[in-house]
């Protein structure tokens, strides 16, 4: 948790309470079906099981938890999810208002529409702050900026937020104070933790895109380009990082002995 009053940037009037901690639900691998009659891993007989299972499940966790942010990290849909603009309005619909972003895993694109075209219906859906990255033939990669609201953020007031894209900050239709952008349309690097329009970044939320060529590599060479370019020109603030295939090296890790939490049930997969 982030101890500090928060706005997340993308949403004008998104606060996360009097409680000053940033709270994320993250959903993976729901690989939703809109019309299943019958769920993976549930013996039949043991009582009805649909699609409605997922969402439901879902809804009833963002209602108990209430989360400023939910994370989805990919294979939402797959080559089964028809149609895919339905399994999508209704798997990322679970949200509701709350505010909500998305990569994309392997699978997405194995139903009718491409990989753009999936991550482009993404961003058209209500409370989505997902952008389509500047990476040719993987559009998921774009961040988020945390930043401190009202008496942390200088003594002022908060002010309407915007969505800190790739390429350039970009400005809220009528919001003031934007940032001033270098000859490469780019945002000149502040001192740590400024932001445009004297906010306080206090964190930054990296969204990586996981593409079908996974085998290869996890993150490609493109995508850590495009990270360290971009985080050249930013303020330095701690940094989480979403996406959808684990590193090898978490494998790598727990082999050494790494002290960690959670368990570890299954080996590093590409699915």
């Amino acid at each position: 948790m982030l101890q500090a009053p928060l706005l997340l940037l993308g949403q004008r009037t998104v606060s996360v309470g009097e409680s000053g901690t940033l709270r994320l639900v993250h959903v993976s691998d729901a690989h939703y079906h809109p019309f299943a009659t019958a769920c993976e891993d549930v013996p039949r007989g043991a009582g009805p099981c649909t699609h409605r299972n997922t969402t439901q499940f879902l809804a009833s966790v963002l209602h108990v938890e209430r989360p400023d942010l939910v994370a989805f990290t990919g294979d939402v849909i797959d080559g089964d999810s028809s149609p895919p603009q339905l399994a999508m309005a209704q798997l990322y619909g679970v949200a509701g208002a709350r505010p909500w972003a998305a990569s994309l895993g392997n699978h997405d694109e194995e139903s009718t529409l491409s990989r753009d075209e999936v991550l482009a219906y993404v961003t058209t859906l209500r409370g989505s702050l997902t952008e389509h990255g500047p990476v040719k033939g993987s559009p998921g990669n774009f961040y988020l900026d945390v930043v401190a609201a009202g008496a942390a953020a200088a003594g002022e007031a908060a002010m309407p937020a915007h969505v800190a894209a790739p390429d350039a900050r970009r400005a809220v239709d009528g919001e003031k104070g934007a940032p001033e952008l270098n000859a490469s349309g780019r945002s000149e690097p502040s001192k740590e933790g400024e932001a445009a329009g004297g906010k306080l970044v206090v964190a930054r939320l990296v969204f990586f895109d996981s593409r079908k060529d996974h085998v290869r590599q996890m993150i490609s060479d493109a995508q850590l380009a495009w990270f360290v370019e971009t985080v050249g020109s930013l303020p330095r603030v701690p940094t989480l990082a979403f996406y959808h295939i684990p590193l090898h090296e978490y494998e790598a890790a727990v082999a050494a002995g790494v002290p960690m939490s959670g368990e570890m049930r299954e080996p590093v997969c590409s699915d």
